[in-house]
């Protein structure tokens, strides 16, 4: 596995560990299957943009060296905080037409925090083992 591709991949953490967060509160809450089901129709607002945003970083970071993926490793979370606040704008004014800037402010600091933490891990896999990775240039 390269390093882009490894990149690539981590962009699916948030969403895996949010879900695997999800069924073992659900579990150990003994929660039902609405719960679930419930929760991850909620989820929409924040993982559809999610989404739409890993789509972008993904093909950003396809075939990119290793001191281009840690800058954008620094640099995605902060996009992402922008980006997920003009999403909730987006939708809190169609929904309810009204927009509340501190909660939105709030709102990005938090994202940004989140992402910075999901990020972290990734980051530091792709540090630590810079050298056990494929080469770019030798794919095979």
């Amino acid at each position: 596995m390269t390093q882009s591709r490894f990149f690539q991949v981590a962009l699916f953490f948030p969403f895996v560990l949010w879900c695997l967060a999800l069924i073992i509160f659900s579990l150990m809450n003994r929660e039902g299957n609405t719960f679930i089901l419930n929760n991850l129709y909620d989820a929409y607002r924040v993982f559809l943009p999610y989404f739409l945003f890993a789509a972008v970083i993904w093909k950003l970071a396809e075939n990119k060296p290793y001191r281009m993926l840690v800058f954008i490793s620094v640099v995605v979370p902060i996009i992402w905080g922008f980006f997920f606040t003009l999403c909730y704008i987006g939708h809190s004014y169609f929904r309810e037409g009204v927009v509340d800037w501190k909660v939105l402010c709030i709102m990005d600091f938090w994202a940004t925090v989140a992402a910075y933490l999901f990020e972290i891990i990734p980051y530091i896999i792709i540090v630590a083992f810079k050298n056990d990775f494929k080469s770019e240039r030798n794919p095979v």
